[in-house]
């Protein structure tokens, strides 16, 4: 690998660990357009880790008290009510698919990687999640509109006489629970959906499916608002990404420190870039989200994955 393939690899993972693009699908295109030997894990787990870091820079205070409650909560009851507490709790729940799939299923999905055909088809279906997600966030958070405001118009009208409370019932959506542990007029977080949540993480572990893009859809899926499933899906990242650095590198430290210099510079440099790319991509996905939508990225998702099915068509014909 040369300095200037590790500083292209460099960039892409860090965006597109973040980008819902699939950052594992990408570092397989990318070489196979370019003509490139495939990626080595050492390098990808190294730039993985470079995105943790990143992750580690912007929620360092959020990531503290989240440890901090849990660890708290071990010894004091009253911890285990508090917001952190429930959040670290969903974080460990959601973690626990990806964790056994990743496990079990590991030497059987190395090989995906090496097939940029099936790394398209499931861009594909990266995109329709990313759409579908979205389609019903949308429609979710419009019955909790009409919701409130129904019931705003019930509690207010003078003729409202509860002759309407059986209808009430059609309102409730999916588990009105926050974090606090009140109902405030939208749907959030509770132990079930992060479950799901985890699920659709899972999955990412295949190539082309996007880690951040299952996470959130299937957040927004459920109702979540699309900056807080951004957010927890950048939080939901953390133990996977750490988990796999740990037992790959444990695989590869003798590749990685039994063999020339030239291995550890282009993993220096691949980290250096991976993390800058990732700083930008967390802070600009954050922002991006507030008022807009996932959907350019299943374009994005679907234009790649034309090009990829032309170019390997071209190629084998």
């Amino acid at each position: 690998m040369s300095v200037l393939q590790s500083i292209i690899l460099g960039i892409i993972q860090g965006l597109t660990e973040f980008f819902p693009v699939s950052s594992s699908g990408h570092l397989v295109i990318i070489p196979y357009f370019l003509n490139w030997d495939y990626v080595p894990l050492y390098y990808t787990i190294t730039v993985h880790f470079a995105t943790l870091a990143a992750l580690l820079t912007v929620f360092y205070r959020e990531i503290y008290r989240i440890i901090r409650s849990l660890i708290l909560a071990v010894f004091i009851k009253s911890q285990r009510k508090e917001n952190n507490f429930k959040l670290g709790i969903f974080i460990l729940i959601a973690s626990i698919p990806s964790a056994a799939i990743g496990f079990l299923l590991e030497r059987y999905i190395q090989d995906l990687f090496t097939r940029p055909i099936l790394v398209a088809f499931f861009l594909v279906v990266t995109a329709a999640v990313l759409w579908l997600g979205e389609l019903r966030g949308k429609n979710v958070e419009m019955r909790i509109k009409e919701r409130n405001s129904k019931e705003y118009w019930y509690k207010n009208s003078k003729n409202n006489n509860r002759k309407n409370g059986d209808n009430k019932k059609d309102y409730n959506i999916i588990g009105d629970v926050s974090l606090t542990g009140s109902c405030n007029g939208r749907v959030n977080f509770n132990l079930f959906i992060s479950l799901i949540v985890g699920i659709g993480q899972a999955l990412a572990i295949l190539p082309g499916i996007s880690r951040s893009g299952a996470t959130i859809s299937f957040a927004r899926f459920f109702g979540i608002k699309r900056s807080e499933s951004v957010k927890f899906s950048f939080l939901l990242s953390m133990p996977v990404i750490f988990g796999s650095f740990v037992f790959e590198l444990f695989k590869s430290y003798t590749i990685i420190f039994n063999n020339d210099f030239l291995i550890l510079r282009n993993l220096i440099i691949g980290f250096a870039f991976s993390y800058i790319s990732g700083l930008f991509a967390i802070r600009f996905l954050i922002r991006y989200t507030r008022n807009k939508n996932l959907n350019v990225f299943a374009v994005y998702c679907i234009g790649i994955a034309i090009a990829i099915f032309v170019f390997y068509f071209f190629k084998k014909f």
